[in-house]
């Protein structure tokens, strides 16, 4: 906040909670934000960014006095502080304390368990040439806020004087800090806000001191933007498509790994826990960019399994504290992970690194879940072992032939589909007979006979078992609930059709193709509104079902899960129709994905509500919130778009670490593209220029390397990837 001392006034320096009457601009780049105003003579900016590798959260603000007289101005900054899961629970333990050596504030939980040495600061400075004429502080929230806490309003902004110095224990505890200083007209002044977390108090100090300079601060600032300058260097592109062209140039690089690998936590989901399933994929979408991202992650994963071969759900480091289910697919992804990291590395070493087993209490009968925490077994697998051990137990069959469902499949929020123990999915039917199809060559490069006839058999029995009762007519269903009634068939009184499956038709390979045709042409008839610009997951929406598919019922009708575009789903959707051929559909419906999509003019800002810069899980699908944004940031939907723009639309694909393949399937109408490629850790590049001179085909004509005609390899053209310090061209004509 900004106040005036003479006048009283006070503003934030933000367009909330308490906007001036003057002009804000906000912009928010990679790694920063910036939110300028200008009002009441007084112009100023806000810097927001994290330092490359200090655990702390910097504010600098400029303020430039353009009126004719001096002004004093005081700069306040507040935060709530939880330190724990609900400020309700932990507020009590929260002690604070204003520390002599640094003059920061502190503060620490001793009943935080894991965090309880750690030490929350916060520091306000000024920095150069400005001096402040005032300062003070209060750790106390209620005296900061007044009596009903207004945050748009603040006791301590409308009333003049210092705060109290107060802090200690066993008060609504919050860091709140205030300089006062003396502009004269056209003087500029700096002003600094740390906020972080430190292991111990030492490392706060230093934190403090290393970056309340501004010097410092410049270099710190320099330097992030740097870093991630080259974190989104290993491609970039240009199509004629300026929407996908936002996206695939940073935004869902950055969506992925500051919030999804990373931060792991958003405003809808403040959790930073690990998902099995979810952080798989997003390593695995970044492969591109970096493969040693994928080759950790499945390493991390392999040690968040059980002696069994089941996985825990979701775990919160450092303790690993987590959650043991039924689900299905969780198993699944593990041997999904290794199999696309040896495909796009050929690094077969990794088959051979070992990881230990975890162990704890099972699941007792007629419980689907429980949270635990786990201990080390004291065996261990080799990573080829911790695959085979997860499929072997995901493949199961029910009374159709098909996987059990268990307490959820993909979909969370059909968790009592199969509660029973007799519920089958036919998507994970699909889901299997692909990945024990990448998988069964890596059993047969390592003798494995036995597994490779079993899996073999078993993919045979699941695609007959799916031709058979999954095959509705015109579209396949969707699931099977414990009493055997279909879920996701024209005979189903809700959820009639869903899109997961009939896009795991196609990618799967299992369907025969013209069943695979049939059923998108049902999606895009029944789930694709380009009207409304979004791809549904399921409809009709579930309201009143007479079965019991879980929580997704719970979800109002078109919102999430239920009935409304689940983003990720959705970008499978536009895969399938990219490995069908059908290149104008997968461009056009990919471009309409894309978050700048849904906020081109005022009226459809009004409707989608939330950042036209990263991607939503959801978008609503029912009157009368129909192409309103749901939940941002945290979701897997923006490492499948970078995956599917990549490979499935421009036909980038690296190849066994040694070459890459162009496959383009672009639309008629796209003359052209360009992909700056600099595989990560090679001291080399390649400029890729995809031309489409005749505007009819996606099929390669010719191509040249370095100016020298190149040869076409099954309709692509594979470029060997040389560590040899130079700049390549690579020119693909279509036609």
């Amino acid at each position: 906040y900004v106040r005036d001392e003479e006048s009283g006034a006070f503003w934030s320096a933000t367009p909330g909670p308490a906007p001036g009457p003057g002009r804000y601009e906000t912009r928010h780049g990679i790694g920063y934000s910036r939110y300028r105003y200008t009002g009441r003579d007084i112009e100023h900016e806000l810097r927001l960014f994290l330092p490359e590798s200090d655990p702390a959260q910097v504010a600098l603000l400029t303020l430039v006095n353009h009126g004719q007289s001096a002004r004093t101005l005081s700069v306040l900054a507040y935060r709530q502080l939880v330190l724990g899961t609900l400020p309700e629970i932990s507020s009590g333990s929260v002690l604070t304390e204003r520390d002599a050596e640094s003059g920061a504030l502190f503060a620490t939980n001793a009943r935080a368990g894991v965090f309880a040495k750690s030490v929350t600061f916060a520091a306000l400075r000024t920095a150069g040439d400005t001096r402040a004429v005032g300062e003070s502080y209060t750790c106390d929230r209620e005296e900061f806020l007044g009596e009903g806490g207004a945050m748009g309003a603040p006791a301590a902004l409308r009333r003049t004087g210092p705060l109290s110095a107060s802090y200690g224990g066993g008060m609504d505890p919050c860091f709140a800090e205030r300089l006062t200083l003396r502009l004269r007209p056209g003087e500029t002044a700096t002003v600094i806000a740390l906020f972080g977390e430190a292991e111990s108090a030492g490392e706060a100090r230093e934190i403090v001191k290393r970056l309340g300079a501004a010097a410092d601060l410049e270099d710190a600032w320099e330097r992030a933007l740097a870093f991630w300058r080259a974190t989104l260097s290993p491609v970039e592109v240009r199509t004629p498509s300026r929407p996908l062209d936002f996206a695939l140039n940073g935004w869902l690089v950055y969506q992925a790994l500051s919030c999804r690998m990373w931060g792991r936590t958003a405003f809808y989901q403040s959790g930073g826990a690990f998902g099995f399933r979810d952080q798989l994929q997003d390593a695995a979408n970044l492969v591109a960019w970096d493969p040693q991202i994928l080759r950790d992650q499945i390493l991390l994963h392999a040690a968040h399994q059980f002696v069994e071969g089941d996985v825990l759900h979701w775990w919160h480091p450092p303790d690993d504290r987590g959650l043991r289910t039924r689900f299905a697919d969780d198993l699944v992804w593990l041997p999904w992970a290794v199999a696309l990291y040896l495909e796009v590395t050929g690094d077969e070493i990794l088959l051979a690194e070992r990881a230990e087993y975890l162990t704890a209490s099972p699941l007792v009968s007629g419980h689907d879940e429980e949270f635990l925490e786990p201990r080390r077994s004291g065996q261990s697998g080799d990573i080829y072992d911790h695959c085979v051990r997860a499929l072997d137990r995901a493949m199961t069959q029910g009374p159709h032939g098909l996987p059990l469902f268990g307490s959820g499949d993909w979909n969370d929020g059909m968790n009592r589909v199969g509660k029973g123990g007799k519920g089958e999915s036919v998507w994970m039917g699909f889901f299997l007979y692909a990945v024990l199809g990448d998988f069964i060559p890596i059993c047969e490069s390592r003798g494995d006979d036995a597994r490779v006839r079993r899996y073999r058999a078993y993919r045979d029995d699941v695609r007959e078992a799916i031709e058979k009762d999954g095959w509705d007519g015109a579209w396949y269903r969707r699931a099977f609930y414990d009493d055997g009634t279909p879920m996701g068939s024209a005979t189903s009184d809700e959820c009639q059709i869903d899109a997961l499956v009939q896009a795991w038709a196609v990618l799967s390979g299992a369907a025969p193709a013209e069943r695979a045709r049939q059923a998108m042409a049902a999606l895009e008839e029944r789930l694709v509104s380009e009207k409304d610009g979004i791809i549904r997951l399921l409809t009709p929406p579930f309201r009143h079902s007479t079965h019991d598919p879980g929580y997704i019922q719970g979800y109002a009708a078109g919102v999430r899960e239920n009935g409304g575009q689940y983003t990720h789903a959705a970008l499978w959707v536009v895969r399938a129709f990219a490995e069908m051929g059908r290149r104008d559909a997968a461009a056009r419906l990919l471009e309409m994905l894309a978050p700048v999509s849904h906020a081109r003019t005022p009226d459809q800002v009004q409707r989608y509500r939330v950042e036209p810069y990263v991607i939503a899980a959801d978008v609503y699908g029912e009157p009368p919130h129909v192409g309103r944004g749901g939940w941002t940031w945290y979701t897997g939907s923006a490492g499948w778009m970078l995956r599917v723009g990549l490979e499935s639309i421009l036909g980038l694909r690296v190849r066994q670490g040694r070459a890459f393949e162009i496959r383009p399937c672009i639309p008629d109408s796209w003359p052209e593209y360009r992909i700056q490629y600099r595989p990560k850790d090679r001291d080399t590049a390649f400029d890729i220029h995809v031309r489409n001179p005749e505007g009819k085909t996606g099929l390669v004509r010719e191509a040249r390397l370095d100016g020298e005609p190149w040869p076409l390899v099954e309709g692509a053209v594979l470029v060997p990837i040389d560590d040899d310090a130079l700049e390549h061209q690579v020119e693909i004509v279509l036609g």
